[in-house]
């Protein structure tokens, strides 16, 4: 038996690679989503995962801290984003060491802006 192998790009992805830039492609197993493509996801370095997705919590996030103009903390986020204590930090912190404009000040403090 042979084995079939269907590649399916987003046009962003095409114009990526025909600008020259380089991009890490995965390969995995067969989807359970009917034989269509997974959305990209990038490392960070591409201009793929550079913002997160409109309207997710990532997205919420830096919108309200961009409207905020005063440094805050995981306390303020497990208040506004009804989340816990664990799951702020952790989005913080990930969103701290990413391409965005949130930056860690020290233990639990972030500011908005770079």
């Amino acid at each position: 038996m042979t084995a079939k192998l269907t590649i399916l790009l987003s046009g962003e992805v095409l114009a990526a690679l025909r600008a020259g830039r380089t991009m890490k492609i995965a390969a995995g197993s067969g989807s359970s989503n009917g034989g269509r493509a997974a959305a990209p996801r990038g490392t960070g370095g591409g201009a793929i995962a550079d913002e997160p997705r409109e309207g997710s919590l990532p997205a919420r996030l830096l919108g309200w801290a961009k409207g905020r103009g005063k440094p805050f903390g995981t306390a303020d986020i497990t208040r506004k984003f009804k989340l816990t204590r664990a799951h702020a930090s952790m989005l913080l912190s990930r969103l701290a060491s990413g391409p965005h404009a949130i930056r860690r000040e020290k233990r639990g403090l972030y500011t908005y802006g770079r």
